[in-house]
């Protein structure tokens, strides 16, 4: 079983488009699958659930220890992801969580009794480190890190990085790493070309050779609460979600070949059809 949160501490990065493709593109692949949306905004809960608002129990009560986890968790509408969803109360729960006992560790604690009924753990962090944030970090087993390609993107990767090493002291969760850093809304532009490369001369290997175009077909996918992956599959993000799903699962081995400026090339020529 792996556990990855995908985690950015900066806002508009595709996180939570990389979270439920990740998880949908996984199912696509026979794994079975549980997503836990641990953002108070929700939006992987609401695209999972057709737009419908979850009914209790969540996440929330879980840490709160409210409730089973078991009874948080659901069924969606694509086979094989299971779902543990978020509301706005997901807030609330990390502010109460502050006088609890063990009020780092609930998560951990909680899933020992169900994750190994699954084959892969995909959780959507908030962009805020609070005590819900801790409980994600002290339980995954690697972050994936969307880096969206604008102005001061690279910014946050020291103090993400300074709170895995905290986590890996001070918590449970010795073997915690940042496994992948994944370009998302590139377009064909220097801006984008000289982030990559700072990217790529800094954190080496752990960069992914996918990279996620800028695209309308995601907004798209949004407003019918679906996936990409679902909506579009062969449109440019499509198919470059899906190589990173490939890429991930084989745990940093693309199966692609080329370089990835190439692939940034190809995929702004397409991107301007699904403009069109």
């Amino acid at each position: 079983m792996r556990s990855i949160a995908v985690v950015n501490l900066k806002g508009g990065s595709g996180k939570t488009t990389t979270a439920l493709c990740l998880a949908v593109g996984a199912a696509n692949r026979d794994l079975r699958v549980l997503l836990i949306d641990a953002d108070p905004q929700s939006n992987a809960t609401m695209t999972m659930l057709d737009g419908n608002p979850p009914d209790d129990p969540t996440l929330g009560h879980v840490l709160l220890d409210q409730a089973d986890i078991r009874e948080a968790i659901r069924p969606t509408r694509v086979e094989g992801v299971d779902l543990i969803p978020s509301d706005a109360r997901l807030a609330d729960a990390a502010l109460l969580l502050a006088d609890q006992m063990g009020r780092e560790r609930r998560l951990r604690s909680a899933m020992m009794t169900v994750d190994h009924e699954y084959d892969l753990i995909v959780m959507d962090a908030a962009p805020q480190l609070n005590l819900v944030g801790i409980n994600l970090l002290n339980y995954a087993g690697e972050l994936l890190v969307p880096v969206d390609a604008g102005l001061y993107s690279v910014a946050g990767l020291g103090r993400l990085q300074t709170s895995v090493d905290e986590v890996r002291k001070y918590l449970d969760n010795r073997s915690l790493r940042i496994s992948g850093l994944v370009l998302t809304r590139a377009h064909n532009n220097r801006a984008t070309k000289d982030i990559e490369r700072q990217l790529r001369e800094a954190f080496g290997p752990i960069v992914c050779q996918a990279v996620i175009p800028h695209s309308v077909k995601v907004e798209e996918a949004h407003a019918r609460h679906l996936t990409v992956l679902e909506f579009a599959p062969r449109s440019t993000p499509g198919r470059a979600y899906d190589r990173l799903v490939s890429e991930v699962l084989n745990d940093g081995h693309s199966e692609g070949s080329g370089d990835s400026e190439s692939s940034v090339r190809t995929d702004q020529a397409d991107y301007d059809a699904d403009a069109a």
